[in-house]
This record gives C-alpha cells, sequence and structure tokens, in this order.
C-alpha cells in the first residue's frame, strides 16, 4: 500500500452512529452478549484500518454537515502539510439539510440536522455530548434564522460549491481519496459538466450508502429484531461497509494500493 494512514470525515453513518447510545448497548450487551466500550471501534473506518494495518484519524460526528465536513478537513489539511501524501482520505458527503453554527447564547458550535429545527426535542447535539436542554434555550432564535433566511436551493448550491473547493484542492495535492456521497454531490457535479472526481466516488451496488443499507436490512433494528428501532449501521453492518470498501481499495490498488 501507498498509505499508512486513514482520515475520514462524515456524519453518523461513518463514527458507529446508534452504537454509542445506552439503550443499544443493553439490547446488544443482554441479547447479543456483545460489550461496546467504544462505538468508534466498531464503526467501519475502525474495521476497515484495522484490516488495512494503518492508522485511522476519524472526525466524523453525530449530525455532521458538509458544512462542517469541508471545515474541519481542511483544517486537517493545513495542520498536516507534511503528513498528506501518506493518508488515504475517505469522506462520507452527508445528507441535506444539515448545517453547523455558532451560538453565542452557549457560546460554541452546534451540529444542526432538519429535525433540530422542527422540535428541541431532537437529539443531533445531545448525540455529540452536549446538554440535552441546550438546542431548547435557542431553538426560538434558531427557527427564526432558518424560516427567515434559509432558501433550499441557494444554501445547497453554496454546500456543493463549498464541497467542490475541497475537492479541487485535494486534486491540486494530488492526494488519495474516496468519496462516499449521499448528499447528490455528483448529481451536481454532473449538472455542471463537471469530471474532476468522476473516479473517486464508491457506490454500494451503484447506490448511495444509506439507500443500500436500508436495501440490505443491515441496521441496529434489522440486528436486533426492533428491540431497538434505530436506524443506523449496526455492528455486523458495519463489518459489511468496511469490507465493500477493502475490496474496493484492492481493485484499485493503481490508485490506493
Amino acid at each position: 500500500m501507498n498509505f499508512n494512514k486513514i482520515y475520514t470525515n462524515g456524519c453518523s453513518f461513518t463514527c458507529g452512529g446508534g452504537l454509542h447510545w445506552e439503550d443499544v448497548k443493553e439490547v446488544y450487551r443482554v441479547h447479543h452478549n456483545i460489550e461496546i466500550d467504544n462505538h468508534l471501534h466498531f464503526s467501519y473506518p475502525f474495521l476497515l484500518s484495522k484490516k488495512l494495518g494503518v492508522g485511522l484519524i476519524n472526525d466524523a460526528v453525530p449530525g455532521g454537515s458538509s458544512n462542517r465536513l469541508v471545515r474541519t478537513t481542511y483544517k486537517y489539511l493545513f495542520e498536516n502539510k507534511n503528513d498528506l501524501i501518506n493518508t488515504l482520505f475517505i469522506l462520507e458527503i452527508p445528507p441535506f439539510w444539515r448545517d453547523e453554527m455558532y451560538s453565542n447564547e452557549l457560546g460554541r458550535l452546534i451540529n444542526l440536522t432538519i429535525t433540530s429545527i422542527h422540535s428541541y426535542f431532537d437529539v443531533t447535539d445531545y448525540a455529540n455530548g452536549n446538554d440535552k436542554n441546550d438546542l431548547r434555550k435557542i431553538h426560538d432564535n434558531l427557527t427564526n434564522y432558518f424560516y427567515n433566511f434559509i432558501e433550499e436551493k441557494f444554501e445547497k448550491n453554496k454546500m456543493m460549491i463549498n464541497i467542490f473547493g475541497l475537492i479541487s484542492y485535494m486534486k491540486l495535492l494530488n492526494l488519495k481519496f474516496i468519496l462516499i456521497d449521499s448528499g447528490d454531490f455528483r448529481h451536481f457535479l454532473e449538472t455542471q459538466n463537471l469530471t474532476i472526481c468522476k473516479d473517486n466516488f464508491l457506490w454500494f451496488d451503484s447506490k448511495p450508502l444509506w439507500e443500500w443499507m436500508n436495501m440490505k436490512k443491515i441496521l441496529i433494528k434489522n440486528e436486533t429484531n426492533n428491540l431497538s428501532k434505530d436506524e443506523h449501521l449496526g455492528i455486523e453492518g458495519n463489518k459489511i461497509v468496511s469490507n465493500v470498501i477493502y475490496e474496493y481499495i484492492k481493485e484499485n490498488k493503481t490508485s490506493f494500493g
């Protein structure tokens, strides 16, 4: 292999989301005799890194947005300029609408999904280890901003341009990267007649990851016979995804092997 490290970024699909909840851990412990001490160790990036025998940096978080992915990936690129050529980047582009915003009231960044707008009971921010009541404190101001200043087509186009800028920079640096597209990025490239990274997309039976994992019934709810209703990748599901990526890397040895 011509890389010794994997850097991955994205949302809950990429950080073992769902497996961090205590009720899900309890189901696996009681009914499957599996102890989940660290959910990240059951995520597909971790399993892939062990299979390949390389290091791993996983920057994905529950509810992560494309804007967050762009910001944090740039941060990593700028801070590790001398160690990029030996790194394989796996970027899972999250669905729309999501974003990160800085709350002056809370004094920190907050990750948001569309359900955060619909209800202050949404667990996106809480899943990142924050106080469950924080979203409620800012919800009126947040929804006022959203409904007055967020226009779907404009925001989605801005998001796509931001991703395109990041990918263009990575291409300029001749970096090795794989794109797992859950956010219609390829569609954006096609509508603009752009072919800059057409060979970097990884599809699952020609489908995006979120659609494929539902079709394959490899979610937590499937693995636990609906004892949990969670719709993230299950333990076996993460193993299956890691195997698919592993085989993809083996088949594309010219680029990655």
